[in-house]
């Protein structure tokens, strides 16, 4: 009883002496608890909804978030919903909570698809998906965090679901190869990239997507060096485009990446061949050597097989 006496004792004296602010928070005996009325929901929705305006006017962002949720919550069909449901989401981005930002404009458009600002929220999500892929680098004690860029391709396909045929839908398309490539998920990148020059064929980033097909089959081939499937996949996916490519830079580009992929492949067959000579079977490395000689001329492997071919001669 006595400690009982003594709190309340403290309460009184922290009540009269703390700073003016202490004095809006009150007693309620409904909840048997100190709240700030601030905090409590309104009488009428137009009233919450002025005063998580006012909120979101003076730039106290987060604190209007909530209180615009709280609107939802509360009057699920009033006429402020809508648009209290979109501001919460503003709020919340304004406020670097860009997660639940994303997840509050996903609600307007499932539950408003009609919404007067739908343009704007494809743009807003397509902002916070780079958001998530430009942050996807960040570090932890050394250790990549990729969680980062699983979001981004979360929100971006989100864009694709829900609008697949606005103005950043091709974009976001390309931004789920971005990431999946990010991830070193080279074969869900191509394939996104793929799917970017089969379903958005006028889109400006076509010639981009395709040069990315090619690469990520080549960064997928960085495997075993004698497991060559993959880096002929990707020789074939280059020499596809390459006619097709109408962006000199990224022709270039891709003119360089087949060159490399060229020489890592007569490497491979060089190796190989190397590897019969030195175990004296001779007509097989007469072959491989043969091989390289014949198919990869432009490579540094042609010169290296010719000379070892006048070494030997097959059995």
């Amino acid at each position: 009883m006595k400690k009982i006496i003594l709190g309340f004792f403290v309460f009184l004296m922290l009540l009269f002496t703390c700073s003016t602010s202490f004095a809006f928070w009150v007693w309620t005996p409904k909840d048997k608890k100190i709240t700030d009325p601030s905090k409590v929901v309104k009488d009428t929705p137009a009233k919450q909804y002025e005063f998580a305006m006012s909120l979101f006017k003076a730039e106290q962002y987060k604190d209007a978030g909530d209180e615009f949720v709280r609107l939802v919550e509360n009057w699920k069909d009033s006429k402020f919903t809508p648009d209290a449901q979109y501001y919460a989401a503003v709020s919340y981005q304004k406020a670097g909570k860009h997660y639940i930002a994303f997840k509050n404009y996903e609600k307007v458009i499932k539950f408003y698809p009609y919404f007067k600002n739908v343009k704007d929220i494809v743009k807003a999500e397509y902002e916070i998906g780079e958001y998530y892929y430009n942050t996807s680098e960040a570090k932890l004690m050394g250790v990549e965090l990729m969680g980062d860029a699983e979001r981004a391709v979360e929100i971006f396909s989100a864009i694709i679901t829900n609008m697949p045929y606005s103005e950043y839908a091709d974009k976001a398309q390309f931004m789920i190869g971005q990431s999946y490539k990010k991830l070193q998920k080279y074969n869900e990148a191509a394939l996104a990239f793929k799917k970017l020059v089969q379903e958005y064929p006028k889109s400006k980033l076509v010639d981009k997507a395709k040069y990315e097909v090619a690469e990520c089959m080549s960064l997928y081939s960085k495997g075993s060096d004698y497991d060559q499937a993959s880096t002929d996949e990707a020789i074939d996916e280059f020499k596809r485009y390459a006619e097709e490519i109408k962006d000199v830079k990224v022709q270039e580009k891709a003119e360089k990446t087949l060159n490399l992929l060229r020489e890592k492949k007569a490497k491979s067959i060089y190796d190989i061949a190397a590897f019969y000579h030195k175990g004296k079977k001779y007509r097989a490395a007469y072959i491989y050597y043969s091989q390289v000689i014949n198919e990869y001329r432009d490579t540094t492997y042609y010169k290296l097989s010719e000379d070892k071919l006048t070494m030997i001669q097959p059995i």
